[in-house]
């Protein structure tokens, strides 16, 4: 994973043509909207912008955010392998490209910080995806986990299929 470039860097990010973004409105298992993320395709790279459109829904600190196997994101459902229901499971687990192994998985990205109000704003970027892995297939889910200073950490808290907002 790799870094947003800082201002002073010389270097410029330039947004991918029209139609060539994709994005993904983050809900609640109660379908409150929590959050917009947008994906920008540049040069190799994919910087992936996520913006709270709602404030004190999200607990206070650093949530996971991660692009899961299946862009699904079902309330109360069953994971691809099976077991209990549970909050947006039918998404699967985290994104690995074929043949990566090992830590940091592919589609993980960098933890949102979510302020003492509830609000937050991250940029991110990485060469770990393309577009097409994220629209192909089954498509894939972009999730975001509880705080990771809770015993709440892995829970799943909001989730939107990447390409649908």
């Amino acid at each position: 994973m790799k870094s947003a470039l800082p201002a002073s860097s010389g270097e410029t990010t330039t947004p991918a043509p029209n139609g060539e973004s994709l994005t993904a409105q983050l809900k609640t298992p109660d379908g409150r909207s929590v959050a917009t993320a947008t994906f920008d395709f540049t040069g190799g790279y994919v910087t992936v912008t996520v913006k709270t459109v709602a404030g004190g829904i999200l607990s206070p600190g650093f949530h996971g955010l991660h692009v899961h196997q299946i862009g699904k994101c079902e309330p109360n459902s069953v994971a691809p392998t099976g077991g209990a229901p549970g909050n947006f499971l039918s998404a699967g687990g985290h994104y690995n490209a074929p043949g990566h192994a090992g830590k940091p998985e592919s589609g993980d990205l960098t933890s949102l910080e979510v302020r003492s109000d509830g609000s937050a704003y991250l940029v991110t970027t990485t060469d770990a995806f393309n577009r097409d892995v994220l629209v192909g297939g089954e498509g894939k889910a972009l999730m975001l986990h509880g705080a990771e200073n809770t015993d709440n950490a892995m829970e799943r808290v909001a989730c939107g299929v990447i390409g649908t907002g």
